[in-house]
């Protein structure tokens, strides 16, 4: 691990483990007086505002740099939560919390380009396991220590996410301002300066953030569907449990071998999986369906999540590789907050109407991705083969992509 994967690592699970403000966002505005519309409405803005951070994050770092991004997106980030613990008008608070949304969601796509950026490529997936394995304790300790402080005061909650931010900012600070693959140059091809990506992957992107949308319905309708079955809110605990703690202690065993296998394989495994964690529940919801399918989308997770973002990676032009992780992290983000909501309706409407869509989506996803992802990183090896033999400035290995790039 070098110097930066292990400060952006530090740094992802210091923000996750103080980033519970959004989590506890709805208790703090009942605590200062508002109501359910009101409420409801500050949940919509900060949740569009998280999609639009995580959108935005990657354009900005490629003209500014990751490193200013970083820092930028740390210190608006704890400014606006100090803010926030300050001012108790409902406009300034759903304000100031969107801005807070929105710099907890830009973080993570920089910091995963300076993983991605800066770990061989032999090394990258590992690498993306390991950053993954440290948000997921920050994300799993955050809402403990959240609840603590909302004990003492919602004002408590604010400054205590103020407070991770800066941390995190602080982190950034040793950081290189150039990441090895993505140092800008008079050498950059139109193709690797434009700050967008192109429709292959885009494509590609939109129908991995299916395998995030079912994943979601952990948070929707697999608790209805476990209160419906008689089942205790204990059971759905439980269950909720068995996915963090699976994830901990397998993805970064697991990373040393998919890191090996061609991309899709992983991705194409993993979205499979997902999709048949819940439409197993065609079969009835009991104890050991439920237990088979949460191991199910569980191995869905870990197979896929560190993959998507080293193929990410992998498929942008130089410079451009904040951009790409953006985008996927923007598409990602879509899929985790329409999930529950369109898994909800679709209960209200027949019981079996989730798992039957997610067995549907599994159907189209799996040959779309088998379909789309070889030309999403064909055009990315391409634009930078013919980047470097017009300048002359270096060679590229024109074998395979996934074994990255030398110019």
């Amino acid at each position: 691990m070098t110097k930066p994967i292990a400060l952006v690592c530090l740094g992802i699970f210091v923000s996750r483990l103080g980033g519970f403000f959004v989590l506890f966002l709805t208790l703090v505005l009942a605590e200062r007086g508002y109501g359910t519309r009101q409420i409801t409405l500050a949940l919509i803005v900060v949740a569009t505002a998280g999609v639009l951070g995580a959108a935005a994050a990657g354009p900005v770092a490629a003209r500014v740099g990751v490193r200013t991004a970083l820092l930028l997106t740390g210190s608006v980030t704890a400014a606006g939560a100090f803010l926030c613990a300050a001012l108790q008008d409902f406009a300034p608070t759903v304000a100031l919390a969107a801005v807070v949304s929105a710099g907890v969601q830009a973080y993570s796509p920089l910091a995963q380009t300076v993983v991605g950026t800066s770990a061989t490529a032999e090394r990258r997936v590992a690498m993306f396991a390991v950053y993954r394995l440290c948000l997921n304790v920050g994300a799993s300790v955050g809402p403990v220590l959240g609840a603590l402080l909302l004990s003492w005061s919602p004002a408590a909650v604010l400054v205590g996410n103020g407070l991770a931010a800066t941390v995190a900012t602080l982190l950034v600070l040793p950081l290189p301002r150039a990441t090895p693959r993505s140092v800008p140059g008079p050498d950059r091809s139109p193709v690797a300066q434009r700050s967008r990506v192109s429709g292959e992957f885009a494509a590609a992107a939109v129908v991995l953030s299916v395998a995030s949308l079912v994943y979601a319905q952990q948070t929707g309708v697999l608790a209805l569907a476990v209160r419906e079955a008689d089942y205790s809110t204990d059971v759905y605990g439980w269950l909720l449990t068995l996915n963090a703690v699976v994830v901990i202690l397998v993805e970064v065993p697991l990373s040393r071998y998919t890191g090996r296998w061609q991309r899709r394989t992983p991705l194409i495994l993993g979205t499979v999986f997902v999709c048949a964690g819940y439409a197993v529940n065609l079969a009835g919801i009991s104890l050991p369906v439920l237990i088979i399918g949460v191991l199910s989308w569980t191995l869905g997770e870990v197979l896929m999540t560190p993959v998507a973002a080293a193929f990410a990676t992998e498929a942008a032009p130089p410079s451009q590789e904040s951009v790409y992780l953006s985008f996927l992290s923007m598409c990602q983000t879509v899929g985790y907050a329409v999930g529950p909501a369109a898994g909800v309706y679709a209960y209200g409407q027949h019981a079996a109407l989730p798992w039957l869509m997610c067995a549907g989506l599994m159907v189209v996803s799996a040959p779309a991705l088998y379909y789309l992802l070889p030309r999403a990183q064909w055009r990315a090896q391409t634009s930078e083969d013919c980047q470097v033999v017009c300048t002359g400035l270096g060679s590229v290995d024109a074998g395979d992509p996934q074994q990255g790039r030398r110019g």
